[in-house]
């Protein structure tokens, strides 16, 4: 199984450098892990999501207690 790249193509951080995300329409907030939050809208979201998850960055939308209504 081939490892999942350890950077984003227009993103300047790289995987390691993430812990969680959450996003709203096609805007991510994500959380580094320095602590400090970012934000980052990637010309295509659905493949930055799936370069995320590739890289077990974590959805808070999916953490334990997330209120979804």
């Amino acid at each position: 199984m081939k490892a999942a790249a350890q950077h984003f193509p227009g993103f300047q951080y790289s995987a390691s450098e993430l812990l969680k995300y959450i996003t709203v329409a096609n805007d991510f907030t994500l959380m580094l892990s320095s602590g400090e939050f970012i934000k980052f809208t990637p010309i295509n979201d659905s493949l930055f999501e799936d370069w995320l998850i590739a890289n077990k960055v974590q959805n808070i939308r999916k953490e334990e207690g997330w209120i979804t209504e």
